[in-house]
């Protein structure tokens, strides 16, 4: 997977306590801060005025709060680093304050707790969701009972060994916690925004619909991949569409497969591929600044543990990539050119085993048999690139959340990308609990509207487009860079800044484009009657006054340069 320029200046901005909690581990010091044993590779805290972090690193692969790779990983805290206080689980020594049974997705806080408790009532947050031997996580200290401690000690332990021997003592830190929050505004150069939204069956619940409104009209995506919406129409999604974010021109397009996935596209949709499994692929035509069509795929793998749905998860991961390969490669019953950009996404249910993710952004198929060979599936061969990223006013990647379930919140909908043709330019996760008042009234929201629109955020992407770029003009600027899109300027000359160039803008309205004044007649672009004489500049300029006709530029000559000043005018409006 490749570790690219928007996840490296996302932790360049971390500070000292401030981690980020992304499954990413750049943030955290090159070498633990206790060093590994046994079952234990390493260990490192960190900590601010209201989360301890931990990072812990394990020998071999482990999925912590499943038993499909068999555990039994019990996290102890110490919350106020004193034997005497709170329980001394098996003997250890320590005052455990709160303990977190890992396989059995249980908390039992000894010290200000009910005995029996979830990972909630800690503000435990673990990423990645799924197997790894590598995690970061979180805990909230207030709800550990260490809000007011000066130092913590944690201990892991497993079939009898403890580590580290004695426990790990961490002084905490008193930093206030602090996160900028990210803008919902199009990031510079985006050439299409798209967004991914597990809708949890909940169309047609107006106090639901209300806040879906509002976050699509804050976010405006382009293109979205809706799951869960088994219970609508495509034609139905359309109308509430063209209702919540009209077009300025147009209406939305929408299809739908054979059970709850769609896509949305403010752009036309050409063929769509109902027929594989849980994921549904459909082509999009005319995005601006791709000359070929986007693939775009809303996914929605297979829920849930254990081994039948582990293994249909990675059955629907085989089949995608399947046809995925054989789209750009051939033989399928799709066939896009190798530099097409692509996008992936929705709610994977990434927990359990990490086969599917793989598969997904690598390309490597674990059923060969019954899918075929392994492929490189971006445009230079090389694994696709899925996206770390976090909520727009939380520095946490999760986009589900259920605090009735034993499970914790966790990352489930995911952005992947042909990277090298579709790079992430800026993306976020909309999570209005999260978000202060005055965000909340910058962008229209309520606070409550993540949680009544549905149990997933909404996740936004901005992608640039590279590789096989549009050019209408052939004028050798990009459409997406062109300030002319339909007229040749290949200097992109625009006297005025307005990012509207010369060649197709005439400011004064006297039917001639700027640049025909600036450039050839050296009139005023800002005044349709530059020299005040009653006769607006194109009447006079283009008849010369009653002059040689045909001598545009008033040179005495008629010449290829009145034939320029001629062409100049083609498509304005008389």
């Amino acid at each position: 997977m490749k570790l690219l320029p928007i996840l490296l200046l996302a932790i360049a901005g971390s500070a000292a306590g401030q981690i980020q909690l992304d499954g990413q581990f750049g943030d955290w010091a090159d070498s633990p801060d206790w060093a590994g044993a046994g079952a234990y590779a390493g260990l490192s805290m960190q900590s601010n005025d209201t989360w301890l972090y931990l990072h812990i690193t394990f020998a071999e692969e482990i999925a912590l709060d499943e038993t499909i790779l068999p555990n039994n990983q019990v996290l102890l805290i110490d919350a106020d680093d004193d034997p005497s206080t709170g329980a001394n689980y098996a003997g250890l020594g320590l005052g455990v304050d709160v303990l977190v049974n890992w396989p059995q997705r249980t908390v039992v806080r000894y010290t200000g707790g009910s005995g029996s408790e979830t990972f909630y009532d800690i503000g435990m947050h673990t990423a990645p969701t799924y197997s790894s031997n590598e995690f970061e996580l979180a805990v909230r200290r207030a709800d550990c009972n260490m809000g007011s401690s000066s130092a913590v000690r944690i201990m892991w332990y497993s079939d009898g060994i403890a580590y580290p021997a004695g426990g790990a003592l961490h002084t905490l830190a008193d930093t206030p916690y602090s996160f900028e929050p990210l803008p919902f505004e199009r990031a510079d150069e985006t050439a299409v925004r798209v967004a991914f939204w597990n809708l949890n069956g909940r169309v047609g619940q107006g106090n639901a619909e209300a806040a879906m409104q509002r976050i699509l009209a804050a976010t405006a995506p382009d293109i979205i991949g809706f799951s869960e919406v088994s219970n609508t129409s495509a034609s139905a999604m359309a109308s509430r569409l063209n209702d919540w974010i009209p077009l300025s021109e147009g209406s939305w397009n929408v299809v739908k497969d054979d059970y709850d996935l769609m896509v949305a596209s403010r752009f036309p949709i050409g063929a769509s591929f109902p027929d594989v499994f849980r994921n549904f692929p459909v082509v999009i035509n005319d995005v601006p600044g791709w000359e070929d069509p986007l693939l775009f795929t809303s996914s929605h793998l297979k829920c849930c543990g254990g081994a039948s749905n582990e293994a249909q998860r990675q059955s629907e991961a085989d089949e995608f990539m399947a046809f995925m390969r054989e789209a750009f490669e051939a033989g399928g019953e799709l066939e896009l050119p190798s530099e097409a950009p692509a996008v992936f996404g929705g709610d994977l249910n990434m927990v359990g085993l990490a086969g599917p993710i793989y598969t997904l952004v690598t390309g490597d198929i674990s059923d060969e048999a019954a899918n075929g060979p392994d492929f490189g599936p971006d445009a230079d061969g090389s694994a696709l690139t899925e996206w770390p990223i976090l909520q727009s006013d939380h520095p946490f990647d999760y986009t589900w959340e259920n605090p009735g379930s034993e499970f914790g919140p966790g990352k489930l909908d995911y952005l992947i990308t042909r990277d090298d043709v579709a790079p992430l330019l800026h993306g976020f996760t909309v999570n209005t609990a999260q978000m202060s008042v005055s965000r909340l009234f910058q962008y229209g929201l309520n606070s409550g509207d993540s949680e009544a629109a549905s149990d997933h955020f909404l996740v936004v992407g901005d992608l640039a487009a590279t590789g096989n770029l549009s050019d209408a003009d052939a004028d050798g600027v990009p459409d997406l860079l062109d300030n002319c899109v339909h007229v040749a300027n290949a200097g992109q000359a625009d006297f005025n800044g307005d990012d509207l160039g010369d060649a197709c803008s005439d400011l004064d309205g006297d039917g001639l484009s700027d640049a025909v004044e600036l450039n050839l007649f050296n009139s005023n672009p800002l005044d349709a009657d530059s020299d005040g004489d009653g006769i607006d500049d194109a009447t006079e300029l283009l008849n010369n006054g009653g002059g040689c006709t045909g001598d545009f530029n008033q040179d005495g000559l008629i010449s290829i340069g009145d034939l320029l000043a001629l062409l100049g005018q083609f498509g304005n409006l008389c």
